[in-house]
């Protein structure tokens, strides 16, 4: 009898373990098939969010974008892919540069992910980090650069998939307080984007598609070692989280997020008639340039430039000619606010295979951008200090 019960015992806990790793194995299954797409900015299949409902600090589990009130959103702290740093500790990509002002030239760099460098997998491939390092080497060898500055200090402020209120937003709130020599603002794809793709419910402050939900917190103690279970996982995100999980483009209009219809603009009507105090992207820039003149920086302005080889481009001709319209307004603003336009263009890019897609750069690309802005930016400082004699 006694043997019977210990089998009797044995078999059901065996029953449990087989249904317990059942439910395991179906858990882990039913995460990886909705984890196969992913949001762009957010990272957030389901085997993010399971990181991120469980605290995971692993910066290769991180979220790729931290929301925050004020600044809409920023590269969240910490993260890296591919055993690469991308993110440093303030938030924003490549080297951290200390707030507190010193002896070397600073130089902002503002923009989408043409800035932020899409193309390349480290954070020193980008254009501003190759700045930064061919201005170093030249102050060094520089006698009049170097009277004036011990070295040279960049800072990428480009934000993927950022538009113009992005771009003016941060400036205001976060990159201002830094204080920068140099302001480059490499701006216009983003907003060209959004409005080729614009829809009846546009609205001038972009609400009509921008969500802000690129995160969430960890849940409390004991629900996060819940999180250790992939069936459990599974079944939470699909309960509570499946708004937040949806797969979206950001870019798409957002039907199931409230947002006030304030404006009633027609954009097209508004960009026919040449109204462009209510383009967003007009008024935007505007008001950043006026600003970055007002802090006493020096502007340089980058258009963005489309890759006239790409299919994408070739097939929308809405966008290539909002972009090219963004181009123009981007230089004519910068002349009325005493900013100076950099000469970049589609066939400043010799190579043309280090276009990778519509508008980013590889790694090569992005070293002939930084060449082109190099010679802009020491022709900039030596007209400074010889104004300043």
């Amino acid at each position: 009898m006694a043997t019977q019960r210990v089998n009797l015992f044995l078999f059901k806990c065996i029953a449990i373990l087989l249904l317990f790793i059942g439910l395991e194995v179906t858990g882990y299954t039913a995460l990886w098939l909705s984890s196969r797409n992913t949001d762009f900015l957010s990272n957030k299949n389901y085997f993010r969010i399971r990181d991120m409902l469980s605290g995971n600090k692993d910066p290769e589990h991180l979220p790729r974008y931290l929301s925050l009130p004020y600044l809409g959103y920023v590269p969240y702290p910490g993260y890296a892919t591919g055993g690469i740093l991308q993110h440093n500790n303030d938030g924003y990509r490549g080297n951290r540069i200390s707030r507190k002002l010193n002896s070397k030239l600073r130089i902002l760099c503002i923009g989408g992910s043409t800035t932020y460098g899409l193309g390349v997998d480290s954070p020193s491939q980008t254009y501003p980090a190759r700045l930064e390092k061919q201005l170093s080497w030249f102050i060094g060898h520089d006698s009049s650069l170097s009277a004036h500055y011990t070295g040279v200090e960049v800072l990428n402020a480009g934000l993927e998939a950022g538009n113009s209120a992005e771009e003016l937003q941060q400036y205001i709130f976060k990159y201002s307080y830094y204080r920068p020599n140099v302001v480059v603002v490499n701006s216009g794809v983003n907003d060209a984007l959004l409005a080729a793709n614009a829809s009846a419910d546009f609205q001038p402050d972009y609400t009509h598609y921008r969500r802000i939900n690129f995160h969430i917190e960890p849940l409390p103690l004991p629900a996060r070692w819940m999180m250790r279970s992939c069936f459990f996982s599974y079944l939470a995100i699909r309960l509570f989280y499946s708004d937040f999980s949806g797969r979206r483009d950001e870019f798409a209009h957002q039907k199931n997020i409230l947002f006030p219809h304030w404006a009633n603009m027609n954009l097209d009507g508004i960009l026919e008639k040449k109204e462009y105090e209510n383009y967003p992207f007009y008024k935007n820039s505007r008001i950043l340039y006026e600003q970055i003149i007002k802090d006493g920086a020096l502007l340089l302005v980058i258009p963005n430039v489309l890759n006239q080889n790409s299919e994408f481009v070739r097939q929308n001709d809405k966008y290539r000619n909002l972009v090219v319209m963004n181009e123009l307004l981007s230089k004519t603003l910068a002349g009325q606010v005493g900013g100076v336009v950099v000469p970049f263009s589609f066939d400043s890019i010799k190579n043309k295979n280090c276009w990778i897609d519509d508008c980013h750069l590889n790694a090569e690309g992005e070293a002939n951008k930084a060449a082109i802005l190099f010679q802009v930016v020491v022709n900039a400082m030596h007209g400074q200090i010889k104004t300043q004699k």
